[in-house]
Order: C-alpha cells, then structure tokens, then sequence
C-alpha cells in the first residue's frame, strides 16, 4: 500500500506544473515549418521553433505571432515470441523454499496469476498539440526574443514509467519502445534570445524548464489485515531545473553559414519517498520501539542526452540548403527507473555454475545523427521545403536481461510555405507532412543471460523435496525467448503566422 500512494503522491506531484519538452516533437519539428524540414533548421530558420534547434537564428525570424497544430500518428508493434512451454512459473512456486529466502524481493508470480497476460505492444494511437510562438525585437536593433509553447490536445500530460525486464510481469507484461511511438505527452515551454553583434556573428540562448520534484508520504495503518484504509498526510516540493541550448552562427562569406549548438542533457526526476507506521509493529530488541517503514522511489522520466550539432549552410538566391551531423551522449542513459542498461542487465547468479553477468555489453553507445534539408522559393511569396534525417539507434543488441526495443530512425518530410496580405496585414501559412521509419529488427534470446526465477536448487517447504519443475529456466521476463519490432510515423502540421 505505501508504495502504491507514496508513486501516486510523486506522479501527481510532478504533474502539476511540469515544463518540459515534448518528446516527439523534439525529433521531428515544432510547427509545420520545421516539420517540412525533417526538423532540421540549425542554419536557416524562420519561426520560434529555432529555440530549440538553434537560438542564434532568432536573428533572422521576423517579428511574429504563430499558431498552428500538429498531427502525430504512429503505427508500431512489438511482437512477442511464443514462450517455450517449460518457461512459465508454476503454481507450485508457492511451496518453494526458493520463494520466502533470504532477500527475493523481486520473487515471481505464478504465470497462470500474473495481473496482466504477456501480449504484443501495439502502439497507434494519434496525438496532438496546439503550438504557440512569438518572436520580438523589444525596440532592440540586432537583438530577438522568443517564447515558444506546445500543448497536447489532449490535456497538459500524459506520462508512463515501465520496467525494461521481468519486473513489468507485474505491471503491463511486454516489451516498450525507447525513442518511439511511446511518448510522454507534456506541455512544453521554452524561451530564448539571440543578438547579432557583427553582420558575421549571431549569438542565442534558451532556456528549457524541467522539474525536480520531491513528495513525501505519512502514513499510518492501524490494520495490517485491511488493506484499503489507512491514515495519511503528504507534502511536496518542487524545483525548477532549467535546461540550456547555446547557439552560434557564423557567416564568414555572403552564401556560406557555419552552425554550432550545444544543448544540456534533460529528464525529470522524481522522487517519492513513503514512511509507514503500523499499529502494534516495533523493533526487534528488548526496547519497546515503534518500527517505521521507510520506502523511496526514484523515476527519470523523458531522457534526452546532451548533444552537440554542427552544420554547415548556402543561400544561393532564392535557394538555401542545410547539412548538419549531431553528437548524442546516449552512454549516460538512464530508463524510467533512474537505471542505466548495464545495470538493469546485471543480477546474481541463481543456479551453481552461473557466471556473473558483464553489464558493459550492455552499455548504451553514444551516436553520430545526420540531417539535411532544403528551401526554394519557386515564386514570391511561395516557397516548398524537404528534409531527410538519419538516427542511429544507440541501444546494444538487447539479449540479455533488458528488452530496449530500438533500432535506427530515417525521416523525410515535405513543406509548402505561402505568404500574402490580407486586409493590409502579412500573414504566412505553413503546412508540413512527415514520414518516419523505425526499422525493422529482430531480438533472440541468449538463456544464459536471463535471470532463471525458480531456481533448480528449490525444494518443498514441506519434506524439503526436489521439485523437478524448478529445472531448467523459468521466467516471467516478457522480452524472453525473443521478440520483432518496427515502426511508422505519419506527421502532419499547419500554422499560420502574422507579421508584425
């Protein structure tokens, strides 16, 4: 019970006033503009989404006002293998020894009673979020400010923590996405400034919001034996953790630009601790002391890693065309559960003769990303944009302990972009469309490398008799013995932009 309220006090805590970054937009482009790029914007810009691609374009984006929508619809399926039938946890590991010693606290359930059968991950259902951005110059030649706001339709949040290994068979039994279709929906805010102190120098800076959030629950249990009553005070406090985007561009001839941007590494930490006091329950020792049960729980929600782009840009007429390659520190990964893969992959040996796990197999690698796209302006006022990107996948062949289902990412996008005047006002509108592929992989396997649940020493708790179906490995691990996954992106967006 206490771990139950003491994630729902932490959940709700960090639901309150979470600004962060939406997690799909942030790969494929916040407004239509940057969506009809494939996101990639880090030379050429023209809208408040620069702040996140690069805050040193604010220079070149005209005074604005934008709204607009974008559509996100996602097709993609984990699919399970069929389970050896010798696999499952029996019934009978309730008269195990091997199921009350020493500290299995991460004992299975019988497979007949887990909460929720093993099924594939069927990932389709469709998002989407209302942006909002204003680009100003407050009177200041050379100088921008920007603000840039994404809001889900759907409410301000939507967020979910999984286990990467057996520990989901008591919560949703599959195997989760990493980087795709599984999304936290969150409402997203960021602000920057940018200056241009030379024609060949623009400097920009944005800030992204995210919160450190810390709940703490007080409960007391006057019955053990009653299970849905107890007594409980609550207290939460919250940070602000700010997330910086650094950008510089350089434009050391009239057609050629030069990109460099830094952005920090971003997730959001949760912590619940829940404290536990219940009736007639002391210390053991000859003082009467009443026992409090102290349980905390620590969650990393939205993992993005620090990275650095570079990029190089021409403007050749009415055409400009952009290239970039990004550097992402995926090694310093940390899941749902504030773990890194190598160590959520390690556990004790189980049987005689198991050799220990090495976790630097499993060691998330850090990634080179490539993006390109382009702009021509093929009549006054009418200009059509493409983009490709590529994104390797930096989680390590996934066939031990740990189900990361990932593979590398290519995106190609189309945009159209129409300027006019309407009633003695410049307005712009933008539509994008966006096609994004997880591509296909298979997982198998190595037993070896799965942590056996009922071990092949057990005995019955009465008579200390062999039970031959202890043999062999048995697990709950929903990854095991293998598993085939892909995916599809279809994004749509439209904005409409006025001038001031």
């Amino acid at each position: 019970m206490a771990r139950k309220l003491a994630l729902a006090t932490g959940l709700f805590a960090f639901t309150l006033t979470h600004l962060v970054q939406a997690g799909p937009t942030r790969l494929y482009g916040y407004d239509a503009w940057s969506l009809g790029r494939a996101g990639q914007q880090a030379v050429f810009g023209r809208s408040a989404t620069v702040l996140y691609s690069n805050p040193a374009l604010l220079v070149d984006v005209a005074e604005q006002f934008t709204a607009g929508f974008i559509l996100l619809q996602p097709s993609a399926t984990v699919q399970l293998m069929s389970r050896p039938e010798n696999a499952d946890i029996p019934i009978t590991f309730y008269d195990s020894d091997v199921g009350i010693e020493g500290q299995n606290l991460d004992r299975p359930l019988p497979t007949a009673e887990l909460p929720t059968t093993r099924a594939d991950n069927h990932q389709d259902a469709a998002g989407g979020y209302l942006g909002i951005g204003l680009v100003h110059s407050l009177g200041i030649d050379d100088f921008r400010l920007g603000l840039l706001l994404l809001m889900p339709a759907s409410g301000l949040l939507s967020v979910k923590s999984w286990y990467p290994d057996e520990r989901d068979q008591y919560f949703g039994n599959t195997v989760h996405f990493t980087r795709f279709a599984e999304w936290s929906q969150v409402f997203s805010f960021s602000l920057g400034l940018a200056w241009q102190p030379w024609r060949q120098l623009s400097l920009g800076a944005a800030a992204e919001g995210s919160l450190l959030v810390a709940a703490t629950l007080d409960a007391y249990v006057p019955e053990a034996t009653v299970q849905d009553y107890a007594l409980a005070n609550m207290s939460m406090d919250a940070k602000l953790n700010l997330r910086a985007v650094i950008g510089i561009i350089a434009r050391p001839l009239d057609w050629l630009r030069l990109s460099l941007v830094w952005r920090d590494r971003r997730f959001n930490k949760v912590e619940a601790d829940a404290y536990l006091k219940l009736w007639n329950y002391h210390e053991a020792g000859d003082a009467t002391k009443p026992k409090l049960v102290h349980q905390r729980h620590l969650l990393a929600i939205d993992f993005e890693p620090m990275e650095i782009n570079l990029a190089a840009g021409v403007e050749l007429g009415a055409f400009t065309a952009e290239a970039g390659v990004s550097w992402n520190h995926w090694s310093d990964y940390l899941d749902p559960h504030h773990q890194r893969g190598q160590e959520a992959a390690v556990f004790e040996p189980v049987n005689p003769g198991d050799q220990p796990v090495d976790g630097s197999r499993f060691t998330f690698s850090d990634t080179w990303s490539l993006g390109a796209a382009g702009a021509f302006e093929y009549l006054e006022g009418f200009t059509v944009t493409a983009g490709v990107s590529y994104r390797p996948t930096p989680v390590p062949a996934q066939v031990g302990r740990t189900s990361y289902a990932d593979n590398d990412m290519l995106c190609a996008a189309l945009g159209h972009r129409f300027a006019f005047e309407l009633f003695a006002r410049r307005l712009v509108v933008d539509v994008g469309l966006e096609l994004a592929r997880l591509l296909p992989a298979t997982v198998h396997k190595d037993p070896a490398l799965i942590r056996d649940e009922f071990a092949d020493r057990a005995r019955t708790l009465i008579g200390s008799q062999p039970m031959p179906e202890a043999t062999g490995l048995q697990t709950n691990n929903p990854g095991f013995p293998g598993y085939s996954f892909s995916g599809w992106l279809f994004a749509a967006a439209a904005t409409v932009t006025y001038l001031f």
